[in-house]
């Protein structure tokens, strides 16, 4: 039920629209247009950016949902919403290992932060062992403006948990009744703020990371109502080592 409160707050919010144009890079330096998206959650903001990438920018993008922990109702609801453009894999996929047959740009929206230093250098070593491209985008920081919005987290799940179908009369006691979801949304959020990677912390992670000639992108985006931290990898061969690019807008 949490990660169904948090998925409606993504569908309704937009927040990651702003990244799209550099996704888009993303994936034409990668030279693919299939995307598998790690620690999916609920489904994340893939719906709403596979949409805008089709229709605004004419840039179709085949999309495959996973986690450690799959929520096959959340996904087959995508998949049905997404005239099959996002599609999911229902086995238990390890951010850190993923197995070879998933092949495609690496995502992980608002999911990064759950990995202390040691693994989340062992997700981008897994992406460098695989060749593919990789992109880490981050909503919580360790800002005030960040930490603030994520107050008034608890009234937009009482605002928009009547959208999140099927209504369920247990999803009605734990919102509404006994307000434990709204709650934990809202610690989660501090949380994931206070365990947010800064772009100093970013450059260390990928610093001296093993497999060389990749380039690295690290910035901050900054169209929306809250910015996003990115940190895009992909395979080149323009150099003969692994280079780091600070990026701002």
């Amino acid at each position: 039920m949490v990660t169904d409160a948090l998925q409606v707050l993504w569908s309704s919010s937009n927040l990651y629209q702003p990244i799209i144009p550099r996704l888009q890079r993303a994936l034409d330096n990668s030279g693919t247009r299939n995307v598998l998206d790690l620690c999916s959650g609920g489904g994340g903001p893939w719906l709403g950016l596979a949409r805008d990438l089709e229709r605004k920018r004419h840039y179709p993008v085949k999309v495959c949902l996973t986690d450690r922990y799959p929520n096959r109702n959340a996904f087959e609801r995508i998949h049905s919403r997404s005239e099959l453009t996002v599609k999911f894999d229902l086995r238990s996929i390890d951010a850190i290992q993923v197995p070879t047959d998933l092949k495609g740009f690496r995502t992980l929206f608002s999911a990064f932060h759950h990995f202390a230093p040691a693994e989340a250098r062992q997700v981008l070593a897994n992406a460098i062992d695989h060749r593919e491209g990789i992109g880490i985008f981050e909503m919580p920081q360790r800002t005030l403006k960040t930490m603030l919005a994520v107050c008034f987290t608890p009234l937009v799940v009482l605002c928009l948990t009547p959208c999140v179908l099927p209504i369920r009369w247990s999803r009605v006691l734990w919102t509404y009744f006994l307000p434990v979801i709204p709650f934990v949304v809202c610690f989660d959020g501090w949380m994931s703020c206070l365990r947010s990677y800064s772009q100093l912390e970013l450059s260390e992670l990928v610093r001296n990371l093993p497999g060389g000639n990749y380039e690295w992108e690290i910035g901050e985006e900054r169209g929306g109502f809250l910015p996003v931290t990115y940190l895009i990898g992909y395979p080149t061969c323009r150099s003969s080592s692994t280079s780091v690019n600070t990026l701002r807008p």
